[in-house]
């Protein structure tokens, strides 16, 4: 039988599509969960726990570092937002009328944006979910960032990336329902420009790969079809909002998803008990755990301490679990490629440690430009051989990946950019303990002489704290951790020897505890606690917890690091503060300013004759405009604003995100703000 040309079209189509879902389905049933190769690993639906992704707009464009966005995202109520399915994430809700076609995802480093993607990729080729969409095209940024300077037409992009959808002519794109995903928009290296572009609407017009990407976003080239954008926070702000239909956030793990997660993990009741029991023991774990890759790095320590009898010294701080870690790959690169006795932490790390060294200059150097995607040459810049398997294979398997992508060209890129923090922090303190001058001096300034280690932790804290986005906040807690005995124990040979006796590493503690950061903002200024916390010094931490019970709190007197300690624990606070009254504390200025930011988790504040200065204002609008903030009355009175601080609080009265019912500052008396409509 003869079938007509239009019966033969449709029959050719359908053989298309059915090919590119068959190559969509073997691009994302698999993940490799931190480690491996893209095809490799674990099947994504024996794995998948559903994250938790909510709708809303963002506050403002966060730039600070992503283990504060994490703490502010633990602290966020589930019970007032719209928890959303990655299936539907198009679909609008009953209250509303507007159709959704452009849709932008934002989410912290390794949270899950790129398995969301992933499982709606699959859910749709296997028939299962949005099968009113004819066509998904799946392109990631870092595969664009290698033709970013070639011209190319839509249909030819297509062809290029997805070569199963060759045959698929012209006029077909307007004619299927098309969604394009375009996935990690923080790895883009195009220029993307929404004022002055080039104006594209014909899918055989060549153009470069950034004026195709604006004009689609736009809806001038195919405005029928759907996009979904994923993004970390800081890089989000490149879509403008008027361009964007809905904006949602991937929040990670809930609590009974992390629990989910480790019982999925561990089919051993007793062992994924225990290990949910010891993670919320500590809350820097606890926190990262929103993290589905923090799960994999934390699973793996555990499992591996678990099997080897070494339950009794669990991890308890970010630096344990990361040396824990480390070790456990050098050891499974032993297992897997060589056999023999039981080898020791300083073996192992005396194999490995001139790759790992190598490694960890790579990942300094690109954490100082902000840098989380490499290339070829960056690593040969570094020392390292692309082609030495011990590079790829074994202890930097899982530490290390490469994905393969179009025209053979290879991208690399650390598990999570905690780990890359990490390595870091091993490749400065190896620098420090083999008087490595020219490194030390290129970081710590020209006027840096080589003398004691807590001398190098003062400078290297002194360096972090002037970040203006707390870029090495993470890095300059790992240093301090890496100091004890313990980590550099675990560690082996590769950290070299220093002077880390009991009076030595007292004296670093002391110096965090008497540190001066006058001219630091009060937020950056809460990362010292945390290296004390890393340093295993609870006394700080135990002396805010009595405090917070006494009923004298005003006859005692707080140090500045107490007050820092007490910001933060206030901030993390599941109960709500009907007042806060810094005037209240018995404390000096610089310590009443360090508590601040504790404003986001207070109804009404009371900072009269506070003496805030620029910086302390900067940091009182940020919360202002954080998300959550249950202010609503706060009381400015006695300071004398600068105009700087003037204009920064009219500024703040005008912004859409501006929640304060009564601002007092004695200037203009009471501004009474009522609130925006969309705001609740």
């Amino acid at each position: 039988m003869n079938l007509d040309p239009q019966t033969q079209t449709d029959r050719g189509l359908q053989e298309v599509l059915d090919e590119h879902k068959i190559s969509l389905k073997k691009r994302c049933e698999r993940v490799t969960e931190g480690s491996g190769e893209t095809g490799s690993g674990t099947l994504l639906n024996r794995i998948y726990t559903e994250l938790y992704i909510t709708e809303g707009q963002s506050e403002e464009v966060n730039t600070q570092h992503e283990v504060r966005q994490l703490e502010s995202a633990s602290k966020k109520k589930t019970l007032h937002d719209t928890p959303i399915k990655c299936h539907d994430i198009f679909k609008a809700s009953a209250d509303q009328q507007r159709r959704i076609r452009v849709v932008l995802t934002n989410g912290v480093a390794g949270v899950g944006k790129t398995f969301s993607v992933q499982k709606f990729t699959l859910d749709w080729a296997e028939g299962l979910e949005n099968q009113d969409v004819g066509l998904v095209v799946v392109l990631s940024f870092r595969e664009l960032n290698l033709i970013r300077d070639e011209r190319f037409s839509l249909l030819k992009l297509l062809h290029v990336f997805h070569p199963t959808l060759q045959k698929v002519p012209a006029q077909q794109l307007s004619v299927w329902k098309l969604l394009f995903i375009f996935d990690g928009l923080d790895e883009s290296r195009l220029a993307l420009d929404f004022i002055n572009n080039e104006v594209v609407c014909d899918v055989t017009q060549k153009a470069s790969v950034n004026v195709l990407l604006t004009n689609l976003i736009q809806g001038n080239l195919l405005p029928s079809a759907l996009v979904w954008i994923t993004s970390r926070p800081a890089a989000a702000n490149q879509i403008p909002p008027t361009r964007v239909d809905r904006l949602t956030e991937v929040r990670g793990f809930t609590d009974p998803q992390k629990d989910e997660y480790f019982r999925r993990r561990f089919s051993d009741e007793e062992q994924s008990s225990t290990i949910i029991s010891h993670i919320k023991t500590s809350r820097s774990l606890h926190i990262m755990c929103l993290i589905p890759v923090f799960c994999w790095i934390t699973a793996t320590v555990l499992d591996h301490m678990w099997t080897t009898d070494q339950r009794g010294e669990l991890p308890k701080t970010l630096t344990d679990m990361y040396s824990h870690f480390l070790l456990v790959q050098t050891k499974r690169k032993k297992q897997k490629y060589h056999e023999g006795h039981e080898t020791s932490p300083q073996e192992l790390m005396e194999a490995d440690g001139e790759v790992l060294l190598k490694l960890g200059r790579l990942a300094f150097e690109h954490l100082e430009k902000g840098s989380i995607m490499f290339y070829q040459e960056d690593l040969e810049q570094c020392g390292l051989d692309v082609t030495e398997a011990s590079v790829f294979s074994g202890v930097c398997t899982e530490i290390f990946r490469r994905e393969s992508v179009i025209f053979q060209k290879t991208v690399y890129c650390f598990v999570h950019l905690s780990v890359q923090e990490f390595l870091a922090a091993v490749y400065m303190f190896h620098c420090f303990t083999h008087r490595k001058t020219k490194v030390l001096e290129d970081f710590l300034g020209e006027d840096y002489k080589y003398s004691s280690l807590e001398d190098f932790l003062v400078r290297a804290m002194e360096k972090s704290l002037k970040s203006r986005n707390g870029h090495l906040d993470l890095f300059v807690r790992f240093l301090h951790g890496l100091s004890l005995e313990s980590n550099q124990r675990l560690l082996g040979g590769l950290l070299g020897q220093t002077d880390n006796s009991p009076e030595t590493i007292q004296r670093a503690i002391n110096n965090l505890k008497e540190m001066n950061s006058k001219n630091i903002s009060p937020d950056r200024s809460i990362n010292i606690f945390h290296c004390l916390i890393e340093m295993k010094d609870l006394s700080v931490h135990q002396e805010i917890q009595e405090f917070m019970k006494s009923e004298n709190r005003s006859e005692e007197i707080l140090s500045e690091i107490q007050c820092s300690a007490l910001c933060y624990m206030l901030q993390m606070s599941e109960e709500v503060l009907d007042e806060l009254d810094l005037n209240k504390y018995n404390t000096t200025y610089e310590g009443r300013r360090r508590l601040i930011p504790a404003v986001r988790n207070c109804r009404k504040a009371e900072l009269k004759s506070c003496w805030l200065s620029d910086i302390s204002c900067s940091s009182l609008a940020s919360a202002l405009i954080s998300n959550p903030s249950s202010l609503r009355e706060l009381d400015l009175r006695g300071n004398d604003l600068q105009a700087s601080g003037v204009k920064l609080l009219s500024d703040l009265v005008e912004s859409p995100h501006y929640r304060l019912e009564t601002l007092r500052t004695g200037i203009d008396n009471v501004i009474t703000a009522a609130k925006p409509q969309h705001m609740k």
